[in-house]
């Protein structure tokens, strides 16, 4: 799609790049033969990340019994390795996207706890039905609206205005964006899952989460779509 925005967004220098780690761990995660000790030692080479990690493996979330898990081998051990994959991912992009002032600060907070309570009721879900997403639910509900992060960060005055014209006409705000921006928060995050080489059916999801049909992946997609719905029902969404 062409639009001047989109080729606003294609010439923005400063849009961060991701950790050179989390493309690594995405890189061997697609090698059959990658071994846990491979991933284990790529992570342990960004603090940061090993130690959000860790934190994730010691949540209520995943943690098993009263012993603390206190190293990246033994939390990928407990979590699988696609699930440790799916976090390092989530983990990365969401921390580069930190709002950089406090005007942007109480949106983005509404954002990111939209997309946290969409991945979580997508992986209830997932559980429920049985679908056996193996975490892709999860880390898709987490970046779904990540185009919706970018328009926040580099074009806010103009996503306010959208926001302010969704509610003023009552329609979806992928609409308002189109009048606004001449694009939709879909159109941008594909093109960042793109940019960024994640795993091509994170692009499929976020291009696609709005109308589950058209996605290749109809099944995760639909999932994150009911989900993305129920979190907006609990007023979790901007």
């Amino acid at each position: 799609m062409d639009s001047p925005v989109l080729d606003l967004i294609k010439g923005i220098d400063d849009i961060p790049t991701l950790p050179s780690v989390a493309m690594e761990v995405m890189n061997l995660s697609r090698s059959p033969e990658v071994s846990i000790k491979e991933i284990s030692e790529c992570i342990h080479r960004d603090p940061a990340l090993a130690m959000r990690m860790l934190r994730m493996a010691n949540s209520s979330f995943y943690r098993r019994g009263s012993k603390e898990i206190d190293t990246i081998h033994r939390a990928i051990l407990m979590m699988g390795l696609n699930e440790v994959v799916n976090i390092a991912t989530s983990v990365s992009v969401l921390s580069i996207l930190i709002p950089k002032n406090d005007e942007k600060e109480s949106m983005r907070m509404k954002l990111c706890n939209h997309c946290v309570a969409t991945a979580l009721i997508a992986r209830s879900l997932d559980k429920k039905i049985h679908l056996k997403a193996q975490g892709r639910e999860f880390v898709g509900g987490l970046l779904h609206d990540i185009g919706k992060i970018i328009f926040d960060e580099y074009f806010h005055d103009r996503f306010l205005e959208a926001h302010a014209l969704s509610i003023r006409k009552n329609c979806p705000m992928f609409e308002a964006e189109k009048e606004v921006l001449g694009l939709t928060h879909m159109d941008a995050g594909s093109f960042l899952a793109q940019r960024w080489k994640l795993p091509p059916y994170l692009a499929d999801i976020i291009l696609h989460h709005h109308n589950p049909a058209d996605a290749q992946l109809k099944d995760i997609t639909a999932l994150i779509s009911i989900a993305n719905l129920l979190a907006k029902a609990k007023e979790i969404s901007c």
